[in-house]
């Protein structure tokens, strides 16, 4: 015959029964376990990738903020060739030369009168602007399709002025100035005493390991004006 059951005592308990604090206490040791292996590398490896995503976003924020910041310096020195040439007395201002004066050389572009004394971006006068060969292009032209020699004005921009070349962007020119006059048309109002001013740049911008190439080009008009 089995064993009479146990009868309760005065708590309630009955012996040889688990008590609801020895339950309280096996709950709160399988809570207070440790986190397996299998565990920990699951959770380093979401962990990295949130990670690496983040990092990813801040590295292409990075590049976009000193792509802009550099594209800002390079349209500023364009935009102080043009003001600068605009500045120039009207009947002072050179046209483009119709062909490449004999030699090519900067002192051949000098003889025949079509170069610009300017300040560069090192606020130096040492090397005037040898005009581009004949009409300037309408809109953005290849890179390939103009010239390499003396009209081709190469500067290095200094982005942070620390005196380091590192950070740099090289910046390559060709200015062209041409008479708009045109007294050709009777059935319209003449256009004369005015000449348009067009720089074509590009500039280089180390992005990494890699060398990103930009095209752009700036206008304005010189017309006469009473003080001239």
């Amino acid at each position: 015959m089995p064993p009479p059951p146990e009868h309760p005592d005065s708590s309630g308990h009955i012996p040889g029964c688990p008590s609801r604090a020895d339950h309280r206490s096996a709950r709160h040791l399988r809570s207070n376990r440790g986190l397996t292996i299998v565990e920990v590398a699951f959770a380093s490896a979401i962990l990295a990738f949130v990670m690496c995503g983040v990092l990813q976003a801040m590295l292409q924020s990075r590049r976009m903020t000193e792509g802009s910041v550099r594209q800002s310096s390079v349209s500023s020195l364009v935009q102080g060739y043009l003001e600068q040439l605009k500045s120039i007395k009207y009947g002072d201002l050179p046209l483009s030369p119709a062909t490449t004066p004999t030699g090519g050389t900067t002192t051949a572009w000098a003889a025949a009168g079509n170069t610009i004394t300017v300040f560069d971006s090192a606020q130096s006068t040492t090397n005037a602007i040898c005009l581009a060969v004949g009409a300037a292009p309408t809109s953005v032209p290849s890179i390939a399709s103009l010239a390499t020699d003396a009209s081709m004005r190469t500067e290095q921009v200094d982005i942070d002025n620390i005196n380091s070349s590192a950070d740099n962007s090289t910046v390559n020119m060709w200015v062209w100035i041409n008479d708009m006059t045109d007294t050709s048309d009777t059935t319209r109002v003449n256009v004369v005493n005015c000449k348009s001013i067009v720089i074509v740049y590009q500039w280089t911008v180390r992005d990494g390991g890699r060398t990103k190439t930009f095209v752009d080009m700036s206008r304005t008009i010189r017309s006469i004006v009473p003080t001239d």
